[in-house]
C-alpha cells in the first residue's frame, strides 16, 4: 500500500474517532437537578415559590415551576432555598490567615512606588483556612482588597473564586481603592485638602502621561510625581473602565468627592458612607455606588456621627446602587456574615430581594459579570447555594453550594473542630466532660 492511499484512508478514520470522542465528552456532561425548592431567581424570572433548577457542565441549563427530565443527581430541596452564591466584597480573603502576625498578611505595601499600581490577586493563597469556612456559609466568589496603608492611593482589587483551586483569579484589576477623610489626611499631610489636591494631581498626571507616553518613558519629558505604573493603573480610572472606590463616611466629604468625580469625568464609588443618608439624592443623581455593613450603626470617629440602622433602606430608596459588606470592613474571617447584615437592613425597612441583591446580583452587574454570574438563568455560571430555610435568618445554614456547576467541599477547620469534640463523653446532667 502505498503512503498515499494510507493517507487517504486514515484521515476519515480519524475524523470519525475525533467526531466520536466529542460527542462521548458532551454525553458524559454530569448533570444535576434541584427539585422543590423556593427559589430566588435575582432575575425577571422573579421568585419560584416551588420550583426546579437543572445544572449541566457547569451551568444553569433550566429553571422552571417544574422539570420532568432526567438527571445524574437529583436534590430533594423541598422546604430549602436555593439562591446565587454570596459574592463576598472588599475583604482579604485568601491574603490574610491571622490578622495579628505580619507573616501572615499579603495585603499592603510600604514602597512608594507602589501606590494605585499596587495589585495582590498574585499572591492569592487557594489554600487559606479562610476559604473553606467561607465557602461552607455561602460564598462563591469574592472581591479582595489591599489595605489602605501609608498612601493615599491602596492598589488595585481582584474578583477570585472561592473553588479552592490555585487559579482562582476570575477578574483582574477591576477597582482602585484609595482613601479620603481623616485617616487618608494623615497620610497626606495632615488635611482634607492635601488629599483632594492630591488625588487631582494624580488623574491630572494620568492624563499628561496618556497623551505623552511616548516622551514619557524615554525621559523627554518633565518630571512626574507619580511613577509610570501607577499613572498606567490610573489610566483606567480616566477611561471610565473601573471605578474609583473610595472610603468616606462625613456627609460634606461625600458632596467633596461627587464634586472632584464631575470635574474629573470618573466612575466613583464609596465605602463606608456612614452619612450618605443625608445625600442619597445627590448620591443617586450621580450614578454612586456605596459599599455599607447595616450592621454598622455606631459612630467610631467625629467623620461618622451620623450613622444609623436604616441607612442601607434610605440609599436603595432613593435609587442609590447599594452593595453590602460583612461585619466590619475589609472582615476577612467572617465575611459570610453578610447575610446578616442584609437580614438587618430588611428589618429596618429596606426591601427583602434588593437586600439579596446587594451582596449577590448588584456586585455581579456592577462589575461586569450580569450576563454570566449573580442569577438562577439559563446559560448562566450554576453559582449556587441551598439554603436549610431564609438565607436572611441567623440560624439557617447552607447544605451545600456549587461553583461552577460542581458540588463543594462543605468542610472547614470550623466543622473539623465541632466533630472533634462533639462525640466527647460528657455527664448527662452537667452537659460537661466526664
Amino acid at each position: 500500500m502505498s503512503l498515499l492511499l494510507a493517507k487517504t484512508l486514515i484521515k476519515p478514520i480519524v475524523a470519525t474517532l475525533s467526531v466520536i470522542s466529542l460527542m462521548a465528552s458532551v454525553s458524559s456532561a454530569e448533570t444535576t437537578l434541584i427539585k422543590g425548592a423556593k427559589i430566588h431567581t435575582m432575575s425577571p424570572q422573579g421568585v419560584l415559590e416551588t420550583g426546579d433548577v437543572l445544572i449541566e457542565d457547569g451551568v444553569i441549563k433550566s429553571v422552571a415551576a417544574e422539570l420532568s427530565v432526567d438527571a445524574d443527581k437529583v436534590i430533594d430541596a423541598k422546604g430549602k432555598v436555593v439562591t446565587p452564591g454570596i459574592f463576598a466584597l472588599i475583604n482579604q480573603i485568601g491574603l490574610v490567615e491571622l490578622g495579628s502576625l505580619d507573616q501572615t498578611a499579603d495585603m499592603a505595601t510600604e514602597n512608594e512606588e507602589q501606590g494605585a499600581s499596587f495589585r495582590v490577586d498574585q499572591v492569592f493563597n487557594h489554600n487559606s483556612t479562610l476559604i473553606p469556612v467561607n465557602r461552607s456559609n455561602g460564598v462563591t466568589r469574592t472581591l479582595i482588597a489591599p489595605s489602605l496603608g501609608y498612601y493615599i492611593f491602596a492598589g488595585r482589587g481582584a474578583i477570585m473564586s472561592l473553588d479552592g483551586d490555585y487559579n482562582a483569579l476570575i477578574a483582574k484589576d477591576v477597582a482602585i481603592f484609595a482613601a479620603f477623610g481623616e485617616r487618608a489626611a494623615d497620610m497626606s499631610g495632615g488635611s482634607r485638602a492635601s488629599t483632594l489636591h492630591q488625588l487631582n494631581q494624580a488623574l491630572t498626571e494620568a492624563r499628561i502621561y496618556k497623551n505623552n507616553r511616548s516622551a514619557i518613558e524615554l525621559g523627554e519629558f518633565r518630571e512626574l510625581h507619580y511613577s509610570i505604573d501607577d499613572l498606567r493603573a490610573l489610566e483606567a480610572i480616566i477611561d471610565k473602565e473601573i471605578p474609583l472606590v473610595i472610603s468616606a463616611n462625613r456627609e460634606s466629604d461625600l458632596l467633596t468627592l461627587l464634586d472632584f468625580a464631575k470635574a474629573q469625568d470618573i466612575k466613583i464609588a464609596f465605602v463606608g458612607a456612614a452619612e450618605a443618608w443625608r445625600v442619597a439624592k445627590q448620591l443617586a443623581e450621580a450614578g454612586a455606588a456605596v459599599f455599607i455593613d447595616p450592621m454598622d450603626n455606631l459612630p467610631s470617629s467625629f467623620e461618622s456621627l451620623g450613622k444609623r440602622y436604616d441607612n442601607a433602606t434610605i440609599l436603595s430608596k432613593a435609587g442609590v446602587k447599594v452593595m453590602f459588606l460583612g461585619q466590619g470592613f475589609l472582615d476577612s474571617h467572617n465575611a459570610h456574615t453578610v447575610r446578616h447584615s442584609a437580614g438587618n437592613a430588611v428589618a429596618y425597612g429596606m426591601d427583602y430581594d434588593k437586600a439579596l441583591a446587594a451582596m449577590m446580583s448588584t456586585p455581579a452587574e456592577y462589575f461586569g459579570g450580569d450576563d454570566t454570574y449573580g442569577k438562577i438563568a439559563e446559560g448562566f455560571k450554576a453559582e449556587l447555594v441551598l439554603w436549610s430555610g431564609d438565607p436572611l435568618e441567623v440560624t439557617t445554614l447552607a447544605e451545600q453550594v456549587w461553583i461552577d456547576g460542581k458540588a463543594t467541599d462543605m468542610e472547614s477547620r470550623s466543622t473539623r473542630l465541632r466533630d472533634r469534640y462533639k462525640a466527647l463523653d460528657t455527664d448527662k446532667n452537667t452537659g460537661y466532660r466526664k
